[in-house]
C-alpha cells in the first residue's frame, strides 16, 4: 500500500501542471472572444 504514496508528489505536481495550462487556456480564449466582440469589459 505504500506505493501509492510515493506516486502522490508526482501525481499533484502533474494535476498542478494541467490546472496551470487549463487556466492559460481559458484566459486566452475569453480574451480572444472579447476582443474579437469589441465590447468593453465590464
Amino acid at each position: 500500500m505504500a506505493g501509492i504514496f510515493d506516486y502522490i508528489p508526482i501525481i499533484s505536481a502533474v494535476l498542478f501542471g494541467i490546472g496551470l495550462v487549463g487556466v492559460m487556456v481559458y484566459e486566452r480564449a475569453r480574451t480572444r472572444q472579447s476582443t474579437e466582440q469589441q465590447e468593453p469589459a465590464s
